[in-house]
């Protein structure tokens, strides 16, 4: 069974300041390069970043139309009708009203405050799941290793007592 990414060290810390990072952007998608830069200041960390987007599909998705450019799945689900040039929700009829190069400053809004504790507590609680799974398997250890030990020292005294 292959490891959970959350159990990478430094996963959980990721996760969260990508979610936070990403759900107040102005811009809803960006070049993963982009990301990186905004998250840890850091252009050269892309490759770092881009494993953390494709190993955690359950909050970032890798976007269909653009090479390298990565999103928050929970802000791909709103309309792209958020105008940044002032701030606003647009209404269909406004979006289609506008002129090209101002299309060009339509994303998808915001998430909102409410929804980024949302997601931070589901990373949480992934991270502690992850943790919890992979201790569990460690309760047979002890057991297996008593009964070899009783096993060796049984073969040991039949070998002895000859």
């Amino acid at each position: 069974m292959r490891q959970s990414p959350y159990l990478t060290e430094g996963r959980l810390a990721d996760v969260i300041a990508a979610i936070q990072f990403m759900s107040t952007n102005e811009r809803s998608s960006l070049p993963c390069e982009d990301w990186a830069e905004g998250i840890s200041g850091n252009k050269a960390k892309s490759t770092h970043w881009q494993k953390v987007f494709d190993e955690h599909p359950e909050f970032f998705r890798r976007s269909p139309n653009y090479e390298g450019y990565y999103a928050l799945i929970w802000r791909r689900a709103s309309p792209r009708l958020f105008f940044r040039k002032e701030g606003r929700l647009l209404t269909q009829a406004e979006y289609n009203g506008l002129p090209d190069l101002d299309k060009t400053l339509v994303s998808r809004p915001p998430v909102p405050t409410q929804q980024i504790k949302t997601l931070i507590d589901l990373a949480v609680e992934l991270h502690a799941k992850a943790r919890e799974q992979h201790t569990d398997w460690r309760w047979w250890v002890p057991i297996v290793t008593s009964f070899l030990g009783s096993f060796i020292g049984v073969l040991s005294g039949l070998a002895f007592h000859k």
